[in-house]
């Protein structure tokens, strides 16, 4: 036993020896260790125009933070990890280009906690790899040789368009001045073709946008290409103008082909100043004009070019702006818009009713005849008053230009007879030497045969559809033609021109079936102008078909389309009605923008935002049609949406330039206290469209001077005006939001830095 308690006595020293042993050989260095300072080296900076990057060693693990702002020794702004690393990388984003920032990193690994000495950096200046965004792209116009494309985009860009007959294309056009507007013309176009086409802008920086393919015909014949263009509807033409104020004027105009314009202006007719319309061209064209004088008579010119380079003057007109009202009794202008060295009067006719020809607003109702513009000529003119026989076609002389125009009227019938001697004006070997250029919607009620007899001395021309169905040219007796037409149901276009060159007989008389009603179709105007207003006055009026043109003896014709509506899959919509999403009745834009709207069977318009949407709601590109701003501005806007397969109802606010936010509405409560808020106005919308739209961030309540940042369910109230402007948020970005709704929203933590 006692040897046993020796050994274990013994074995119990040598043990705690060997722990002294080790404790003495390892404490010093513990001990070492826990006093060495915790340091931050090698730190390392890159930076763009939008973010930095900064990298640093610790001299053990730790902790990382950065505290950073605009000025020496104050930062305001700070980034974090919870990751420990001997080796820190963290990038900072959101900075603004070539911007100099200070900084301090701060380093803890639990014991001991350093600060770096400051440091700076600058941000290089903007990189812009982010392309531009193309929209309201839109084929405005097309002859038989030319197609006018139109675009924006929001920022400037060059103008650019793939396009050939399939999707490989092979041929372009390209503008490479940086605009916003784009508008370029294709020329060289085979007539009655159909094209492919993509357009293609590229900004400053060299990023590129490219829209989807898209196609378009060129019309059958080359008759626009040949047409004279002609300037009309020039205003301010009579006193009282509207447009006269005692310092400014708007002078506007129309032309029969898409054109560009400029007016000469000043106070004697050497004129002296020129004012250019802004792109895009297009058929209306003005230029406002400021900084003039009272009581002051003031002399102007329009001239215009067309997309083929054709040009046409008005002549010279005169108005006097209006004197400055002593009593202030607000008085109209008192000037007057009368030529002195053209005409551009509108007269009226026995014949019909008077239209004017500022607009397409035609009555599919209750207007009925022949549109005419009536041409006054002399012998002087080379065609007339010899026998020398014309080898150009109808619109090609220079006989239906703006220099020979005289008046326009509607004819109820087109039976003169044997003295048809309508102009008068006392010039030159008056009544004779004239021209008539008479446009027409024929209303076709089924398809069939249908015939018309055209009877002329001199010249005469017909046209179905632009396509030329008559031709009886040349100084001739009277000449008779019987022709029978090829007609599918719906609205088609007839043009007819007339010319008596001699002074002898002046025949004409045009006699249509009895079965087609005809329409007056101002000039300027398209069929698809004319149906668009008729829908305005909620007479459905549908768009017209194709037609057949058959010889005079009922033989042969080429078939170019047809419209009955039970062939229509669409059932008379604009866009495929059975997709879930309210029904399209038609699809509008205005000439002085490429955004294409929605007319919703609900009585609202809707934006189309993109080419994707349209294509989503599966719409038809010919259903496109251009109106008055002020008829797409009759439709309320749908400012109550979602999507067929989400519950969840959004309200629009539209801000300044044309910027459309979003709200939800969270429940049925919220959506009735809206007192205008009717749930049969809730409009389906694709997810494209939806999405299009950014959600609101700022609210405030009416009459309250508080804005408030959304944050998820909550509301923050924005402290200051400072903290305000220090995220940079927009003052037209605040919506205004009822208690009901607002009150949704539950209360968040100050926003005060």
């Amino acid at each position: 036993m006692t040897n046993k308690l020796l050994n274990l006595a013994k074995k119990w020293l040598i043990a705690s020896i060997a722990i002294i042993s080790i404790l003495g050989t390892f404490l010093p260095a513990i001990n070492v260790a826990a006093i060495d300072p915790l340091t931050i080296s090698n730190i390392n900076i890159t930076s763009t125009d939008k973010s930095a990057v900064i990298t640093w060693n610790t001299n053990r693990t730790a902790y990382a933070k950065i505290q950073y702002g605009l000025n020496t020794g104050a930062y305001t702004f700070t980034i974090q990890t919870n990751q420990k690393a001997t080796t820190q990388t963290m990038t900072i984003f959101g900075l603004s280009a070539e911007t100099t920032y200070y900084f301090k990193i701060m380093s803890d690994d639990g014991t001991n906690q350093v600060y770096s000495t400051e440091r700076s950096f600058k941000t290089s200046k903007a990189i812009d790899n982010q392309a531009t965004t193309i929209s309201g792209v839109s084929v405005v116009y097309t002859t038989g040789s030319t197609a006018t494309i139109q675009w924006q985009t929001d920022e400037d860009a060059t103008t650019e368009v793939e396009y050939g007959m399939s999707q490989t294309y092979g041929a372009s056009k390209v503008d490479g001045r940086l605009v916003r507007s784009h508008d370029i013309t294709l020329t060289g176009l085979i007539d009655g073709t159909s094209y492919h086409f993509r357009v293609k802008s590229k900004d400053k920086s060299n990023n590129i946008s490219t829209w989807s393919d898209s196609t378009f015909s060129t019309k059958v014949t080359n008759v626009s290409d040949n047409q004279a263009l002609t300037i009309y509807n020039i205003k301010p033409a009579a006193e009282n103008d509207v447009n006269i104020k005692q310092t400014s004027v708007i002078i506007s105009w129309w032309t029969n082909k898409l054109s560009e314009g400029w007016v000469r202006f000043g106070t004697s007719p050497a004129y002296g100043q020129v004012f250019n319309t802004t792109p895009p061209r297009d058929f209306m064209n003005s230029v406002t004009i400021t900084n003039l004088k009272p009581n002051t008579t003031y002399y102007f010119e329009i001239n215009g070019r067309d997309v083929n380079g054709k040009t046409a003057n008005s002549g010279g007109f005169s108005f006097k702006t209006a004197a400055v009202d002593q009593n202030n009794t607000g008085s109209g202008s008192t000037g007057s818009g009368t030529g002195y060295t053209g005409t551009g009067s509108i007269t009226g006719s026995t014949g019909g009713t008077v239209l004017g020809i500022s607009n397409c607003d035609v009555n599919l109702s209750s207007d009925f005849g022949y549109f005419g513009l009536y041409y006054n000529l002399t012998p002087a003119h080379p065609d007339f008053e010899t026998w020398q026989q014309t080898v150009k076609t109808a619109g090609q002389n220079d006989w239906y230009s703006a220099q020979y125009y005289a008046f326009s009227r509607v004819d109820s019938t087109l039976d003169f007879g044997q003295n048809f001697f309508p102009v008068d004006e006392k010039k030159a070997n008056d009544p004779h030497d004239f021209a008539v250029h008479w446009r027409a919607i024929m209303n076709v009620p089924d398809t069939g045969t249908y015939t018309y007899k055209v009877s002329s001395d001199d010249d005469s021309w017909v046209f179905v559809d632009d396509i030329l169905s008559v031709d009886l040219h040349g100084i001739h007796n009277n000449q008779d033609k019987l022709v029978n037409m090829s007609l599918t149901p719906g609205y088609h276009k007839i043009e007819i021109y007339y010319a008596d060159r001699q002074s002898s007989r002046a025949a004409f008389t045009f006699v249509n079936d009895k079965k087609i009603k005809i329409n007056p179709l101002p000039d300027g105007c398209e069929i698809s102008d004319v149906l668009a207003y008729n829908k305005g006055l909620g007479q459905g009026y549908g768009a017209g078909g194709g037609y057949v043109v058959g010889t005079n003896n009922g033989s042969g014709g080429k078939v170019l389309g047809a419209s009955n509506i039970d062939d229509d899959p669409y059932r008379g919509y604009a866009c495929n009605p059975d997709l879930g999403y309210t029904k399209i009745k038609a699809l509008y834009k205005t000439s002085d923008s490429p955004d294409i709207w929605a007319i919703l069977e609900t009585g609202q318009r809707s934006y189309i935002t993109s080419p994707l949407s349209f294509n989503e709601y599966q719409c038809r590109w010919n259903k496109v049609k251009t109106v008055s701003r002020a008829l797409l501005n009759s439709y309320a806007s749908a400012t109550l949406v979602r999507t067929p397969t989400d519950p969840v109802i959004y309200h629009l606010f539209q801000r300044p330039d044309v910027k459309w936010l979003k709200i939800n509405i969270p429940s049925p409560t919220v959506f009735i206290s809206y007192p205008n808020n009717y749930w049969g106005n809730v409009a389906r919308l694709n997810h494209y469209d939806l999405e299009a739209y950014p959600k609101v961030q700022l609210i405030k309540l009416a009459n309250k001077p508080e804005v408030y940042l959304i944050d998820g369910a909550n509301k923050r109230h924005i402290a200051t005006e400072a903290v305000f402007k220090a995220h940079y948020f927009e003052w037209s970005e605040v919506v205004e939001l009822n208690q009901t709704h607002f009150d949704s929203y539950d209360n968040g933590a100050e926003l005060t830095e």
